[in-house]
């Protein structure tokens, strides 16, 4: 039980918005409102936190409007 609880509360973590801070090599952001929030936008691919969901017209740039 104790380790459903573990893999419970690290699938919750991965899914939550992370904030860049420092090390931004895992960031992850839920929507473009919360990249924007963050400072961040435009996301380009290949930079932290780019995710194809962030890119509607699939041209390698997130969160540009």
């Amino acid at each position: 039980q104790a380790r459903k609880q573990q893999e419970e509360q690290k699938k919750s973590q991965q899914t939550q918005t992370q904030p860049a801070s420092g090390n931004t090599s895992s960031a992850y952001y839920k929507n473009c409102a919360a990249v924007r929030s963050a400072g961040k936008a435009p996301l380009y691919k290949g930079q932290p936190g780019y995710d194809s969901h962030l890119d509607r017209d699939g041209d390698g740039v997130a969160c540009e409007k």
